[in-house]
Order: C-alpha cells, then structure tokens, then sequence
C-alpha cells in the first residue's frame, strides 16, 4: 500500500478522533435550546439553519442542506410548526412557493442557547489565536461531506 495514502489514512483519523471528543463534549450536558422540548438531531439542526439565515428558506433548500428527502422535511416542519417554533408563509418571489422561519420566540430561545454554548465552551479554545480560530473554522467549512 502507498505510504502517502497511509500517512493521509493517518492524518484523517486524528482529524475524525478530535472532532467525535470535540462532539461529545459540546453534546454534554445534553441541552436544548427549548428546555424540555424533546427534539429530534434533524428537527435541531433545522432550527440551527433556520436561525442563521437571513431570509426564510424553501424546504427544497432545506432539505439538500440537510442532506433529507423533501418529504422528511415536510414532515418535520409541520412537527416543529405544530410546538409554534417555526412559521410557514408565502414566497416574495412565487406565491406558489412556501417558505419558513424561525417564529420571534424560538430565534431568542436559540441566539440565547447559542450565546450560553459559546461561553460555555471559550475556555476550550484559549490555547488558538483569533488567527489560528479563523483558520480552523475556515478549514472546517472546507470539509466536504456528500
């Protein structure tokens, strides 16, 4: 086998172990912006999308973000929609088109849920500059998952 795939193999391996630990502890404690409200991992990560985008978004969108069938999508929406955390309304573009939000309460529940992560979380990154911060993040976004 080629030493360059299995230095690379390597790499990639240590790469997948700290983001599982980064995972474990950023899910420990297990909370939720919405106290008790049990939510599903896709119901969660909808809500995560919803509120950092600036415009409502089509669920076609939501669903090729989410890597989910449009139906699956559908489904939840009118989960979430029936816990009043998210809103459905017409397109400005095609009237044909329905697209959703966050509702005012759940984008507060979840900017302050957010605002507590990060505190929580600061002291794990001490050890990075602002630079070495940017840097990763931006390497982190370049991962390419299919």
């Amino acid at each position: 086998m080629d030493t360059l795939f299995i230095d690379r193999a390597t790499q990639i391996g240590s790469v997948l172990e700290s983001v599982i630990t980064l995972s474990r502890a950023l899910a420990s404690p297990r909370m939720t912006p919405f106290g008790d409200a049990v939510l599903t991992r896709t119901q969660l990560e909808i809500l995560f999308v919803l509120a950092h985008e600036t415009e409502p978004v089509a669920p076609g969108r939501l669903a090729a973000t989410l890597r989910v069938t449009p139906g699956a999508i559908t489904q939840t929406m009118d989960q979430l929609r029936d816990q009043d955390l998210v809103e459905q309304s017409p397109s400005g573009l095609d009237g044909r088109v329905r697209v959703w939000r966050l509702t005012d309460a759940a984008a507060t529940q979840v900017a302050a849920f957010e605002a507590a992560t990060v505190l929580r979380t600061t002291p794990w990154f001490t050890s990075l500059s602002p630079d070495e911060l940017d840097t990763l993040a931006a390497l982190i976004s370049r991962v390419e998952v299919a």
